[in-house]
């Protein structure tokens, strides 16, 4: 043990300040809390490195290092750009700062050369999936104490394992599939580390399950095949097999199917139900709605609004009044006492930003693909697939909970410098 620690702090001492931030915000990116830390710690180890012992500078001569920069920071310039149609500043900059992580990590990163990255993109990424492991370990010591009160097994499912059930769900996913892209292009040096790995992933996916997050375990499963298709031709394919396989047996036990159930029951449609525009409901009196229902009324409600500004939207801060406004002409009060988001990255952008700033998303995701394609670098098929599709069914970028994820993945898996 003694031996092996001090292995670590050999290997650890070789490490440049910037270098153990990143690692350090890695794993530290699992919890909301620790982000703006994170971030600090960031800023203070780069200009440590420019300014005190100038081992570091930004290249900002180089033609693709602009370029990078330029569209990894396109959400952010998105909201300023929301800001020319915006009456409702205060929204507008509290938008906005959500929305920082996109201008901070792809400026910060600009002083790790590629070489660097990809030496250290592997401890990175593992970085990342043991600060998921603690934030279970947390989540699980919590839920235990719970099932110990009165031994319903049920505290370890939903909302009572972890508040942020759909982010976190999200963000695992991510992890299995990273695990399963690393075991495709490696071939495990022992027995026990290629079953390390299996078992990593299989715990990884019945977390997944566990959260019960509907729309996130239909994505997983989607991914999973996507993943298996374009791995066709490796032998190591049916690691995705045995996780599809596993993940699928443990749907078909009861237990793990208590939100796929009350979908067909709990949804109750409100009709005809008129409400003064100039007064507050009181939400006890209205009738029962589900989830489901929530986000097809915003579904609807959204795009009637795009429809009236469809090419630059109605802007950074007004989107959510623009929104509980029409819920109210639609006669759709539990959406407009919860001010329910339209659940939609692209249809987000769309009211904020219209058809340009849709336009302009595009482009970044383009990149992303592009830079994929072009490096085959472990991670990035996982991060693109998960964006892309459950961007379908959340708002992602524009969270508070999940926009350091996707800045701090997308700026350190898809930047190129020279």
């Amino acid at each position: 043990m003694q031996e092996m620690i001090s292995r670590l702090k050999h290997k650890f001492s070789t490490y440049r300040p910037i270098e153990l931030a990143i690692i350090v915000n890695a794993i530290g990116i699992n919890f909301m809390k620790f982000v703006p830390y994170g971030l600090s710690l960031l800023l203070l180890a780069c200009l440590f490195e420019i300014i005190i012992t100038k081992t570091a500078r930004f290249e900002l001569k180089s033609t693709i290092s602009k370029k990078s920069v330029f569209i990894l920071i396109l959400p952010f310039l998105l909201a300023i750009f929301g800001l020319i149609f915006t009456t409702n500043f205060n929204k507008a900059f509290e938008d906005i700062g959500r929305l920082l992580p996109f201008l901070l990590f792809p400026l910060l990163l600009l002083c790790i050369s590629n070489e660097r990255k990809e030496q250290l993109n592997n401890l990175v990424l593992f970085g990342f999936i043991l600060g998921l492991l603690f934030r279970f370990s947390f989540d699980f010591y919590e839920s235990t104490l719970g099932y110990l009160e009165d031994y319903n097994i049920q505290i370890f499912f939903y909302s009572y394992l972890d508040a942020d059930t759909n982010i976190l769900a999200i963000i695992t996913m991510f992890g299995v599939l990273y695990l399963l892209d690393y075991l495709l292009s490696i071939t495990p040096k022992t027995f026990k580390s290629n079953l390390f790995f299996h078992v990593l992933i299989l715990l990884l996916s019945l977390c997944i399950l566990l959260l019960q997050s509907r729309i996130v375990i239909l994505f997983f499963f989607t991914c999973l095949g996507i993943m298996f298709l374009i791995n066709w031709r490796n032998k190591k394919k049916w690691s995705i097999f045995l996780t599809i396989l596993f993940s699928g047996f443990m749907m078909l036990i009861p237990t793990f199917q208590g939100r796929f159930q009350v979908i067909s029951t709990e949804s109750k449609t409100i009709e005809k139900i008129e409400i003064p525009h100039d007064k507050e409901i009181e939400i006890e009196t209205l009738p029962c709605m589900s989830s489901t229902q929530l986000r097809l009324n915003s579904i609807k409600a959204t795009w009637r609004l795009i429809q009236k500004d469809l090419i630059f939207g109605v802007g950074t801060g007004d989107w959510r009044d623009e929104l509980v406004q029409e819920y109210k002409i639609s006669n759709m009060p539990c959406n407009a006492h919860e001010k329910t988001a339209p659940h939609n990255q692209y249809l987000r952008i769309l009211l904020k930003n219209g058809l340009l700033g849709l336009i302009i998303f595009l482009v970044y995701l383009v990149y992303l693909f592009r830079v994929y394609r072009r490096k085959w670098s472990v991670g990035q098929l996982p991060f693109f697939i998960t964006l892309i599709l459950c961007g379908l069914g959340y708002d992602l970028i524009d969270v508070g909970s999940s926009a350091p994820f996707f800045a701090f993945f997308s700026s350190w898996l898809f930047f190129e410098n020279t």
